[in-house]
């Protein structure tokens, strides 16, 4: 006879009801659930008519959820570009992989182009509403700029490290990081400008980006991708 110690008892003994979640648990499920609802809006109708209550409906919840969890559209929508910035940096460089500068930031190049390729809902979210915020739509303006300032300190900075391991030639004025004056003193055939160069790396990328949603059927990921690489390693002075 098996006793209360044998496996075959533990095995097919009864497990009971799942565990509850936690309050936070619960809430971050709800609040996730709340932001994938926001980005499926967004990508298909805009920023201007959606409302809290209406994030609420489509996530399942009740009409005042968002507004409990995020006080405001505006809350909303920034918590939305956080998110959607959190994406495109682990799609395009989940960690640093010491391959290097110019690889480095060719492989986060690809990510982001490929994300063009495959879109999610909050990658389109976050185009759309990079849209509204260059043409003064958006509450967003000044966050979308903080994040464009955060993305090119870290182009900065990739290209700092660049420097200081001597893969990289320095430019004039070289050091400063992203909030060096684009232009001030720089000579092209001196080396490369760690601020001027992020400036110009997220203005390329935002802008193929945008050419992709304005004209999906038009833009040709691989040839963009290799025009990116190529574009970064001269720019970089990198083989």
């Amino acid at each position: 006879m098996p006793t209360h110690d044998d496996p075959a008892t533990r095995a097919t003994a009864p497990q009971g009801p799942p565990a509850r979640r936690t309050q936070a648990e619960r809430r971050a499920h709800a609040e996730a659930a709340l932001i994938a609802a926001a980005a499926r809006l967004i990508a298909e109708h805009g920023s201007t008519g959606v409302t809290l209550a209406r994030v609420g409906e489509e996530a399942g919840f009740s009409r005042g959820l968002a507004t409990h969890y995020f006080g405001s559209k505006a809350a909303l929508l920034a918590r939305l570009q956080e998110e959607a910035l959190a994406e495109a940096m682990a799609a395009a460089a989940p960690e640093r992989s010491g391959a290097g500068a110019a690889e480095e930031l060719c492989r986060f190049a690809r990510g982001v182009l490929e994300g063009v390729r495959h879109p999610t809902d909050l990658g389109r979210a976050f185009v759309v509403l990079g849209a509204e915020a260059l043409a003064g739509t958006s509450e967003l303006t000044t966050a979308v700029a903080e994040l464009d300032a955060r993305t090119r300190g870290w182009v900065a900075d990739v290209v700092g490290q660049g420097l200081a391991d001597g893969e990289l030639r320095a430019g004039a004025g070289v050091g400063a990081g992203a909030g060096v004056e684009v232009g001030a003193g720089v000579d092209p055939g001196a080396g490369v400008d760690a601020g001027a160069f992020a400036f110009a790396f997220v203005g390329l990328l935002k802008g193929l980006v945008v050419q992709a949603a304005a004209a999906p059927e038009a833009f040709d990921v691989a040839t963009a991708t290799v025009e990116a690489e190529r574009w970064i390693r001269l720019a970089l002075g990198a083989a």
